[in-house]
């Protein structure tokens, strides 16, 4: 790896991490002698942060943001999940709407959460940018302990496992079981071509992920247009639909209880995950406070509208025993039933394999620019290697690291659903923690803030509300059947996912805290720039 050059870096007095952003002068920011960094000072004194730019420059504008947001939003998750929130609300209609327009208010009050975040860190990195600046102490520890586990969980796996299933469906092979091995190639195949694809040109990637981000609002617009359609839907004679009943109604009142509304919340609060993903690659958006400001909640009402079209659509065609009956495959019979069996299978097949291709495309871009941002930093090994833009001025060794990682589960893990289920199920456990501090952390920033005013501000009461949803989300999985929680000999998921935290906070604590007090030694950061222009930091070992 050519080096272009090397210099040491600024230490605040309180040996904490650097803020640069808002027009922070040297003595703002209580730095001690600039002797050596006149180069980071611009002429009006303002403080130069060499990590906000990266060398594939600002690409993406107000469409191809609003592509990030509505792919990793918009997935397999409305054809599969009403039936089982439908059934939890006691077959209520009014509950049911309820429950997803909550779902909704929630998942702004975590987009704004983010914007505000943003707002003040305008640069790649997202939830670490946000969470190693509201943890400042133990220095390093929040840093070091969110960058392992985001590396080792960067993988992209549910899209690629649903969209082997829908592709084979979607050209004609119905026969093929779901948890084929042809399914599993597809998967696989469909991971690998996605890191060539990004990982050798960032445009070509970016145009193909703006295409299929096209065909996923045109999808959109379809489910919306089968909303408006299905008002106008007549059953067959004798034939109730959900409609038919008043929507205070009750089909099964027994079913609803408090747990069973909980559950019913958090499936259709999942469906709208990937309001938090975007700020991750904030260094490569035009403009990113006013353009995520603007794209993140418009493309968060757009699939909001979505899903309402399409429970209308249920609502309307299907009977609560058909609802009821299809769990999982709900979209299906929805299909079936307006379009034919064949076509209509043959309809969803194809929605389902476009909406959850673009999602594998926008996942790997996000994560490798994740794992780019880790990697600069310098705290695993190999980083400096690993944020190369070598040799076609792309995160392609970020992309590997992701894309091996997404293989190599795809191949070792046993066809059964619940193997991947156990995976998914860990990774989200782990990024609700994280998120659980983010929301507390917004609370902590502001107090080092206080008198400043961010050009977005988060609502109190809704990151209030997502502190208590995801203490509700970390605890609930440890209280009835625990059996259901794990694979094999592995321990429950959520135990698996703290066990993991714990190992990254080991990394941290053994790395930066217990080698260097008991060898005599201290490390210091240095900025390093490649050969590509990137700057990465290297950790040089001083004796004291």
């Amino acid at each position: 790896m050519m080096l272009k050059s090397e210099r040491d870096v600024l230490i605040p007095k309180d040996g904490g991490k650097v803020d640069l952003e808002n027009g922070k002068t040297a003595d703002d920011v209580g730095y001690g002698s600039f002797s050596s960094m006149e180069t980071e000072i611009d002429k009006s004194g303002i403080l130069i942060d060499a990590f906000i730019e990266v060398p594939q420059g600002r690409h993406l504008g107000l469409f191809s943001t609003m592509v990030l947001f509505v792919s990793r939003i918009v997935g397999s998750g409305i054809f599969a999940t009403p039936s089982s929130i439908f059934v939890n609300c006691g077959g209520n209609t009014v509950i049911y709407f309820g429950v997803w327009l909550l779902a909704a208010l929630l998942s702004f009050a975590g987009l704004f959460l983010f914007l505000e975040f943003g707002s003040w860190l305008p640069r790649s990195g997202g939830r670490k940018n946000f969470l190693e600046q509201a943890y400042t102490k133990p220095r390093l520890m929040m840093s070091v302990t969110f960058a392992a586990f985001t590396v080792l969980t960067g993988f992209t796996m549910s899209n690629a496992i649903v969209f082997g299933k829908y592709f084979l469906s979607a050209v004609g092979f119905q026969g093929i079981s779901d948890h084929s091995s042809v399914s599993k190639y597809i998967s696989i195949a469909a991971v690998v071509v996605g890191v060539i694809i990004h990982g050798t040109s960032v445009k070509t990637g970016v145009r193909i992920q703006n295409f299929l981000g096209g065909m996923k609002f045109l999808l959109i617009a379809i489910m919306c247009l089968l909303g408006f359609y299905s008002i106008f839907y007549r059953p067959e004679a004798g034939e109730k639909t959900i409609s038919s009943a008043p929507i205070y109604e009750f089909h099964d009142e027994g079913t609803l209880q408090v747990s069973s509304l909980a559950a019913a919340f958090i499936n259709a609060f999942f469906c709208f995950t990937g309001w938090d993903s975007v700020h991750a690659v904030a260094s490569e958006i035009k403009n990113p406070v006013r353009t995520l400001k603007i794209a993140g909640p418009l493309s968060l009402f757009i699939c909001f509208l979505c899903y309402t079209m399409m429970n209308l659509a249920y609502i309307n065609v299907l009977t609560y025993e058909e609802i009821k009956q299809a769990g999982p495959l709900v979209g299906s019979v929805l299909f079936a039933k307006l379009f034919g069996p064949h076509l209509g299978a043959r309809i969803l097949s194809l929605s389902v394999a476009i909406s959850t291709g673009s999602n594998i495309l926008v996942v790997l871009y996000g994560v490798s620019r994740m794992n780019q941002e880790v990697f600069r930093e310098g705290y695993l090994p190999f980083s400096i290697h690993l944020a190369s833009n070598k040799p076609w001025n792309s995160p392609l060794p970020a992309l590997l690291v992701c894309g091996i990682l997404s293989v190599t589960w795809l191949t070792i893990l046993p066809s059964e659903g619940a193997s991947y289920d156990y995976l998914v199920s860990m990774e989200g456990y782990g990024n609700q923690f994280f998120l659980l501090l983010i929301a507390v952390g917004i609370f902590i920033y502001r107090r080092k803030r206080k008198g400043e005013v961010p050009s977005t501000r988060a609502s109190s009461i809704g990151v209030c509300a997502i502190i208590l949803v995801s203490i509700y989300l970390m605890a609930a999985p440890f209280f009835g059947k625990q059996a259901s929680n794990n694979i094999a000999i592995l321990p429950p998921y959520q135990v698996t996912a703290l066990m993991l935290i714990l190992l990254c906070f080991a990394f941290w604590f053994v790395k930066f805290l217990f080698l260097p007090k008991v060898l005599g030694y201290e490390l210091k950061q240095r900025i390093v720039t490649l050969d590509d222009g990137l700057a990465v930091t290297k950790w040089i070992k001083c004796d004291l």
